[in-house]
């Protein structure tokens, strides 16, 4: 369970802060599989804003961006399953958001711009979430509707993921279907002078991204294969096993098929 922290942490790191330079925890809540009603996972994540660029991604692709900086070269890897990421850019100035993905085994880098406008609903209700008060809002994104509660005392206008714009940083973020529960669990001053960020990439429309992904559904070891790349896993014992491509490709498809309750509904593929 992701330790909760008192509101006049928040209230203190406010006043000692311009929101400029921060870092933002929050936890998420999601349901990967619609049919499976034990699939509920929770996961931290963390929005750091470095001068006019922020980058919202997990603990884990966060070490590990950290890492491949620092000239490890490889991180920790990547998820088979390719939506269980979230990953994104922001260019503050210019709202610009950018959406990444990357391919496993290969470790290509693609990313899309997310245009979708948030038309926010602001409504006078007011609730105490964690001591801090805060003020509900409605949108529409992705597909689903969403329901924000922001804290207008503190003074930035970011929140988890897309979900930026509102007179306040958002505190509580979930869905109608109650399938995402983004919740605020710690903010601080930030002392980085880098994101650490995901580096290249190729930009690609969404309709390319769905073939993107469709392809590695196919084939998740294309890569290898044409590259004669032997794929090897660890035998239990110290040492190296080789692996059952066929098998593996039958468990990918499933996780890709099981767990496909994506954050962008209405981009969702019918994966056969």
């Amino acid at each position: 369970m992701v330790k909760k922290y008192s509101a006049l942490i928040f209230l203190i790191v406010f006043i000692i802060t311009s929101a400029q330079n921060l870092t933002i925890a929050y936890e998420l809540t999601y349901k990967p599989s619609t049919s499976r009603k034990d699939s509920s996972r929770s996961k931290l994540y963390f929005l750091d804003i470095i001068n006019n660029e922020s980058i919202f991604r997990d603990a884990m692709r966060r070490q590990s961006d950290s890492l491949i900086f620092y000239g490890n070269g490889y991180g920790l890897g990547y998820p088979n399953n390719i939506n269980d990421k979230l990953y994104l850019k922001k260019d503050l100035k210019t709202n610009t958001l950018l959406k990444y993905m990357v391919l496993p085994l290969s470790r290509d880098v693609f990313y899309v711009g997310v245009n979708e406008a948030l038309a926010w609903k602001l409504f006078p209700e007011t609730k105490i979430i964690d001591e801090i008060k805060c003020q509900k809002a409605e949108v529409n994104y992705g597909g689903r509707s969403w329901t924000a509660w922001f804290a207008q005392n503190i003074q930035t206008s970011e929140g988890p993921y897309v979900f930026n714009g509102l007179p306040g940083l958002v505190v509580e973020i979930y869905d109608s279907n109650n399938d995402y529960l983004f919740k605020l669990v710690k903010i601080r001053k930030s002392n980085h002078k880098n994101l650490f960020s995901m580096k290249g990439g190729k930009k690609v429309s969404w309709e390319e991204l769905t073939k993107l992904q469709q392809d590695y559904y196919k084939d998740p070891f294309s890569f290898t294969k044409t590259q004669s790349i032997k794929v090897m896993t660890d035998d239990g014992s110290g040492g190296l096993k080789k692996v059952n491509l066929r098998e593996s490709t039958l468990s990918i498809q499933s996780d890709l098929k099981e767990y496909n309750n994506v954050i962008e509904l209405n981009k969702k593929i019918d994966y056969k």
